[in-house]
């Protein structure tokens, strides 16, 4: 009796895993495979292709436990996967060509950045008459974009942002976005782009917004600088912005100035040099206009009044130029893969080696220009490291002459000096340092801590403005494991902390002590191996600002395509005349 009872338990046990397993294997069965079943070979080695294959798949290819099946279900009923010959047209391989190892390695690198894949393999399979057959295959990652927008207080919907990112398997991304500007305008925006715009590798992006005051719109057409293959890139943009720049005030509230502006700019560079190391060259057009009107104004709970209490800002530089600008890009750098750098579990190609990109521009007596400057503007990269331990790091630099006094004003820079640790496959360390610098400004602008890109957490209230700002960041991220197939999660401890110099040329600013905050996050991956984080930071504020506060952070994004943004508040005093799309992609 007792015999019995044991095998009954041991059966009863074991039907759960006999029922896994067969979803395993029915999984498996389903998953596709290459039409001969052959294993792939070494790479290639100057074999004729005869056939490209590809293989596009929706996000979530295995079966998910029974309890959560629906989402699997939900997904790939309504998903769209990316059209085969959206795939097609990035390859730098065709039918007929001999197989060149470095152009498919570039293949899979080009189809790995771009955001809308998760992740993409290109197999080598010999088809048993002298040549090769490519198997390419891809995995979408979630297309939908839906982004609300809400508050503690009362209406706690603000706003929503909703479209889709790669829309009808197209590579197109379009989107809506509204949000209640409460005594202001609400906002209002449409944004597309087009990564294969008349189905070339052009990529074609339009933005269209009414903000709380102002608006914004600009386009560009780009053929980016993909990859060192390629002959030839250029650029197309256009754009016009009129809108509030908020100046925040240590003892008072926060005031702001009305700001134009229009930028246009057409630019074309061409390689010289062999794959590896190389040199580009090129030659730009550009257009800058700005104004900034000289009386503050507030934003009150009545609308926008002026500012009776502050004196007129003086030394807001009226910009009227059109300049023509050389290009020049050095180039001697090496792609690593790796997995769990900037995204939790997914996989993203580092620069190793040096980069250096430069503009330098001068002035044009057309077109009812006032201004004679020169103007320039560097981005320089420096790599070094595998898959275990790199580092990196990157400046962005500008500055502009007015040839009639001599003088250089606008002196702005930016950067980022990282280091990746991963002593063990689910462990990440991440140490950074982040600073923006400013001298002799003469454009409406200010550096704080309350930038949400480069502040830090609970200071998003802080009031005290800069002009120069140092921000070091360290975090240890742990990926937990699970056995659900819907995700991958992880926590992390953080801790960040970040100070301010003044400078009498940028409105109200101070120096700082050092201010900071520590913290934990909840991480996230959706769909698995997806290059985009979700995160959720609890930031604990400490140091001496009156206006720190504990801070719930969420937000999403994918850091895995560029090493360095500029964040918004250095964005602003930038100016748009050099491409650096044309240096560096993804961007």
């Amino acid at each position: 009796m007792r015999r019995r009872a044991a095998v009954s338990l041991c059966c009863a046990l074991a039907l759960p895993v006999r029922a896994h397993a067969q979803n395993d294997a029915t999984a498996e069965k389903r998953t596709p495979t290459s039409s001969e079943g052959q294993g792939s070979i070494a790479g290639c080695a100057g074999q004729p292709i005869s056939d490209i294959v590809v293989i596009t798949q929706p996000p979530f290819t295995e079966r998910l436990p029974r309890r959560i099946e629906w989402v699997r279900t939900t997904v790939r009923r309504v998903h769209v996967n990316t059209d085969d010959e959206v795939i097609r047209r990035f390859l730098l391989l065709k039918v007929g060509e001999p197989c060149n190892q470095i152009s498919r390695a570039e293949s899979e690198r080009i189809l790995r950045a771009q955001p809308f894949l998760v992740e993409a393999r290109i197999r080598v399979y010999d088809d048993e008459s002298g040549g090769v057959r490519l198997e390419v295959e891809t995995r979408d990652d979630f297309s939908a974009i839906f982004s609300p927008v809400l508050s503690r207080a009362s209406p706690v919907f603000r706003g929503l942002r909703f479209g889709e990112s790669n829309l009808l398997g197209s590579a197109s991304l379009a989107a809506l976005e509204w949000r209640d500007g409460e005594q202001l305008n609400d906002v209002l925006g449409a944004e597309f782009t087009d990564h294969q715009f008349a189905g070339e590798r052009i990529e074609l992006r339009a933005v269209a917004r009414r903000n709380f005051y102002g608006q914004e719109m600009r386009a560009e057409l780009v053929h980016p600088y993909y990859t060192d293959l390629q002959r030839f890139a250029w650029v197309g943009s256009a754009g016009g912005t009129r809108d509030l720049v908020q100046l925040r005030r240590p003892d008072r509230e926060i005031n702001a100035v009305n700001v134009r502006r229009e930028f246009a700019n057409v630019g074309a560079i061409a390689r010289v040099g062999s794959v590896g190391r190389l040199k580009l060259l090129g030659v730009s057009l550009s257009r800058e206009r700005e104004r900034a009107d000289s009386m503050p104004v507030l934003i009150a709970p009545q609308g926008i009044i002026p500012d009776s209490l502050s004196a007129p800002l003086s030394g807001f530089r009226r910009q009227r130029v059109v300049r023509v600008n050389a290009l020049l890009g050095l180039r001697a750098v090496r792609f690593v893969r790796v997995q769990g750098f900037d995204a939790l579990t997914g996989e993203q190609d580092v620069r190793s080696g040096l980069q250096l990109g430069i503009t330098a521009g001068q002035s044009l007596p057309i077109s009812q220009s006032s201004d004679r400057d020169r103007f320039l503007a560097s981005n320089l990269y420096l790599g070094y490291g595998g898959q275990r331990s790199f580092a990196g790091f990157e400046a962005i630099a500008e500055a502009r002459q007015d040839r009639t006094t001599g003088i250089w004003d606008n002196v702005i820079s930016s950067g980022r000096l990282a280091w990746y640790l991963r002593p063990a496959e689910k462990q990440t360390t991440l140490l950074q340092a982040e600073w923006a610098t400013t001298s002799n400004v003469t454009v409406p602008f200010q550096l704080t801590l309350a930038d949400r890109a480069g502040g830090i957490l609970g200071h998003r209230a802080s009031r005290q403005p800069g002009s120069q700002r140092l921000v070091l960041r360290g975090e240890q991220r742990l990926v937990v494991p699970t056995r659900f197939n819907l995700a991958d999660f992880g926590l992390s401890a953080f801790t960040e902390a970040g100070r301010l110099w003044g400078d009498p040329l940028v409105p109200f600013s101070v120096s700082t002590p050092w201010r900071g905050a520590v913290g934990v996050s909840i991480l996230a991956a959706i769909p698995p191996r997806s290059r985009r984080l979700w995160r959720v930071d609890f930031g604990v504020p400490f140091g001496n600002d009156p206006d720190r506060r504990f801070e719930v952070r969420f937000s999403s994004a994918d850091r895995s395509r560029v090493f360095w943004v500029d964040p918004f508040d250095v964005r602003l005093a930038r100016e748009r005349t050099s491409p650096a799309s044309l240096f560096t992609w993804p961007q």
